[in-house]
């Protein structure tokens, strides 16, 4: 902090800690769908060069099997990510709220920093300290 931010109240820092720990659940969330589309997309090239060269038998079963494992997984998360969505919305709101009691404005509110939130602090995104 550099003394010109004014400091927040415990109810701000709960909702920026439940807001930032949905953030990271959502950026883990993309690893795994983007882990799991390039499985699908690798499993599907390999499959289709097993396929030009003739019958391939147990190899494309286990293609099969493996690109319908990757696509279970990938839905798996898009649905996870869909819900936490909804939780990001919903706490999103809170903060709008909690903030807006303190005298800022939804736009303020929006474009609040939410790590320096935490930290109780007032800061517009993208102004972090180092």
């Amino acid at each position: 902090m550099n003394g010109s931010e004014p400091v927040l109240g415990a109810d701000v820092r709960a909702v920026a800690d439940i807001l930032a720990a949905l953030f990271d659940c959502d950026r883990d969330l993309v690893a795994v769908m983007n882990a799991a589309q390039r499985r699908l997309l690798g499993a599907n090239d390999d499959m289709r060069g097993l396929s030009a060269r003739g019958p391939a038998g147990p190899l494309c079963r286990d293609l099969s099997d493996a690109i319908r494992a990757a696509f279970d997984e990938y839905q798996q998360a898009a649905e996870a990510r869909r819900r936490l969505g909804a939780d990001v919305g919903e706490a999103a709101a809170r903060l709008d709220d909690a903030l807006g009691a303190l005298g800022y404005s939804e736009e303020q509110a929006r474009g609040a920093d939410v790590w320096a939130l935490r930290e109780g602090v007032y800061r517009p995104a993208g102004r972090a300290e180092r």
